[in-house]
């Protein structure tokens, strides 16, 4: 128990600040490419405390896969180089052994980053993108306005308020349900009160055979399922959500700002992605076989990190392929998970045999004295 504890704290402590250091590094280079903008919006240093507070939990999301790859490498290496491994091995413990004794570290982390993903991240996000939108200097481009569905008619704004209470320069393009467009609802604005939008500066022109198509004056409620909170998710249509959240749009509960697809591998990559932090462990288990007196060793090492490396970009392939209806989204979020915990199991396994019985030649040239 006590060496249980003690491979899975330090593999814990280890993997923590490799992921705060990679996380910090990345701010400091997302802070100097956004600087310009941040001090544009006139807020000081403030501005920089919120966009900080915003933006860290998705650069901690992003560096917890690389960094449990480094804090495990380390942490065996550590071990390796205090001739603690050869004690270990010595009392009949393999490198499954060591796997087991470090995966409740991993599961620790993996937990964390489903939290970070499911509960944090959402928030974060649309937050970030609500504050880029409505400070008085705004980080939106009016030439390219939000677009999307809702039921058969299409909907597009070019800026918010208020927390997504004031949409402006909306219109709305109604729709049959053969999708040829019956009508066009124009508003210079548009309030969210007691929960029904009311519209000013409404202008409303059908499309129907035999309308004149001349603009007749529309202000009022705007009857519509659109809420503030889709406007406001509708600022980071391809963030992240949360798996409720996917599975509300997949049965139609609420307002899709992006394809089906984006929102079932979504709710597959809730729960795939942190299952890396276990992946990144097992991948990086041949540096339990390195050796301080032999340079040569060191590959093991590298290889760990190499196929920690693909893994990622294998990972984020497939994904991607997902989000664009290319592949299946249950086979898109898991499949590389899957893959590459079977190709670190069998390295581990060869190893562990190979250190097991010796090679043939090694073994002859023991017996030589060579």
């Amino acid at each position: 128990m006590r060496v249980l504890r003690y491979m899975s704290l330090r593999f814990l402590a280890l993997a923590t600040v490799a992921t705060l250091v990679l996380a910090s590094i990345a701010e400091v280079l997302d802070l100097v490419d956004n600087a310009g903008d941040i001090l544009d919006r006139g807020q000081g240093a403030a501005g920089f405390g919120t966009y900080l507070l915003l933006r860290v939990p998705t650069l901690i999301s992003h560096a917890i896969p690389l960094g449990v790859l480094v804090g495990a490498l380390m942490t065996l290496s550590l071990l390796a180089r205090n001739s603690e491994i050869v004690a270990m091995r010595a009392s009949g413990r393999s490198s499954w052994n060591l796997f087991a004794m470090m995966f409740p570290a991993a599961f620790v982390i993996a937990s964390v980053h489903c939290v970070l993903l499911d509960a944090v991240l959402p928030k974060t996000e649309q937050r970030l993108a609500l504050w880029w939108a409505e400070g008085q200097d705004p980080k939106f481009d009016g030439a390219k306005p939000v677009w999307l569905r809702i039921g058969d008619d299409v909907v597009s704004f070019e800026g918010i308020a208020n927390r997504g209470r004031t949409l402006k320069n909306l219109k709305v393009f109604e729709r049959a349900p053969d999708k040829t467009a019956t009508g066009k609802l124009t508003a210079a604005e548009a309030r969210w009160e007691k929960k029904r939008w009311m519209l000013t500066g409404g202008t409303y022109a059908s499309f129907k055979r035999g309308a004149s198509n001349a603009a007749t004056p529309a202000d009022g409620e705007w009857k519509t399922t659109f809420t503030p909170a889709d406007a406001v998710a509708a600022m980071e249509p391809f963030g992240q959500i949360s798996a409720a959240a996917a599975q509300a749009v997949i049965s139609g509960q609420r307002v899709a700002n992006a394809p089906l697809s984006f929102y079932e591998t979504q709710f597959h990559r809730v729960f795939a992605a942190p299952m890396a932090a276990v992946v990144m462990l097992l991948l990086a288990m041949p540096g339990a076989f390195v050796n301080w007196r032999d340079a040569r060793s060191a590959k093991h090492a590298m290889a760990g990190l190499a196929l920690g490396l693909v893994f990622l970009v294998c990972d984020g392939l497939l994904t991607s392929l997902g989000l664009a209806a290319i592949l299946p989204p249950i086979v898109a979020a898991w499949s590389g998970t899957v893959l590459f915990l079977g190709i670190g199991a069998l390295n581990l396994n060869r190893m562990e045999q190979g250190l097991a019985r010796p090679s043939r030649r090694r073994t002859l040239a023991l017996e030589t004295g060579r």
